[in-house]
């Protein structure tokens, strides 16, 4: 598959002409327009590359596999396979949730373009796995999420999208985060969940030796900030940053804060 394919099957937007390339990838559920509100608050002097993963936003739909994609690893070739057909080195990725296991996954292969990954809420296991690891589910929890996605696709998206935006006193924003679950095929949602949550990528994490800025918010029940302080010291080079916000979604709840951690971890790619 050449560059213009790849571009047209992920739909890969570039903005700026920058001479650092930050690459943006969104979480389950979601698309490239949830960094909309991050990106407008950065400086002009970055190339911008932004992009949906196969299934998901206006990525190209007849090019999705369920066999592809049954696990992170088919999302971790679509990172790949973006990061590949751009003319840029020392790129910084950024990715929310999930997209942190993804790019953990896709580092190895992607390792001499990439100097530096942002993770903004990252989980390398959604399940607990006890006594060693708590996380934010139990795998009964997970279960029964998955069946009411296959049950009741939307009563899901309502009822999950308050909990995990966590900002009761600003409610647009949990219909904001519906709109997004609901915006795509339900079925092809419904797998990006499957792989999302039952996924477990903490092997990977001793071989991700590029510098690695964590920004966790301080209250998520989706990544407990225990989480975060288990990745960033697996990590070899990561340091965590908590941010003073609310929920799975500070990109969209707290977009400032998130812009101005984004922009000082820049400064500093040995963070």
């Amino acid at each position: 598959m050449n560059k213009q394919q790849i571009a047209i099957r992920n739909n890969v937007r570039i903005r700026g002409e920058g001479t650092k390339t930050l690459v943006f990838a969104h979480g389950f559920g979601c698309d490239q327009t949830i960094w909309d509100a991050v990106i407008e608050q950065l400086p002009q002097s970055y190339r911008i590359v932004t992009f949906d993963y196969v299934g998901s936003g206006n990525s190209d739909v007849a090019s999705y596999s369920e066999k592809r994609y049954e696990n992170l690893e088919g999302y971790a070739r679509d990172l790949i396979e973006v990061v590949e057909t751009l003319e840029a080195d020392s790129i910084t990725l950024i990715g929310h949730s999930v997209s942190g296991s993804i790019a953990c996954l896709a580092y190895p292969f992607i390792k001499y373009k990439v100097n530096h990954i942002v993770m903004l809420n990252p989980s390398p296991r959604y399940i607990h796995d006890p006594p060693q690891y708590q996380s934010g589910f139990s795998k009964p929890d997970v279960d029964e999420l998955m069946i009411l996605m296959e049950q009741n696709f939307f009563g899901w998206a309502q009822y999950m999208s308050p909990q995990v935006m966590e900002n009761s006193d600003q409610p647009k924003l949990a219909k904001t985060l519906e709109d997004y679950f609901t915006a795509g095929n339900a079925q092809l949602t419904r797998n990006f969940a499957k792989a999302t949550f039952y996924s477990d990528v903490r092997e990977s994490l001793p071989h991700v030796d590029c510098a690695v800025t964590i920004l966790q918010a301080n209250a998520d029940i989706v990544v407990p900030l225990d989480v975060s302080r288990y990745m960033a010291k697996q990590l070899p080079k990561a340091r965590l940053h908590v941010l003073d916000a609310r929920g799975h979604y500070p990109q969209l709840s707290a977009p400032n804060l998130v812009a101005e951690h984004l922009i000082e971890s820049l400064k500093d790619k040995t963070a």
